[in-house]
């Protein structure tokens, strides 16, 4: 089964709320015409945190739910954290930290399941 791209998933969330291709556009401040490219996938994605957080806003996405995650996640390349996180990390200067973590979990062989778990008590926080 083919993995969905941003711009499939961005078309779908804004038919879903039946938002017109060019009222969304002049919402997020872009040009309809770019915004077509980008749901086609001719256009690179936006890579920006600012510009993903003003296509969250104007989806109506709550920050913090699966839907505002996978636009995050979507709009990240290829082995590459998305702008949410990785600009986090660079803040705070953790980023040399993840692959601490990373290969902590890798070295403790923890399972899917058991991830699931620590990111759910991670939630809890």
């Amino acid at each position: 089964m083919k993995k969905e791209n941003f711009g499939e998933y961005l078309r779908k969330l804004r038919l879903e709320r039946r938002i017109s291709l060019r009222e969304f556009a002049k919402a997020v401040g872009i040009l309809p015409s770019n915004l077509c490219h980008v749901e086609s996938g001719t256009h690179n994605v936006p890579r920006s945190e600012e510009l993903i957080k003003r296509i969250a806003k104007a989806l109506k996405l709550k920050e913090g739910s699966m839907e505002y995650e996978q636009l995050f996640n979507l709009s990240a390349k290829p082995g590459e954290l998305p702008a949410d996180v990785k600009d986090y990390f660079c803040e705070k200067d953790l980023i040399e930290e993840l692959p601490v973590m990373a290969r902590t979990i890798k070295n403790k062989k923890l399972t899917r399941k058991d991830i699931e778990k620590l990111i759910d008590d991670i939630r809890k926080l």
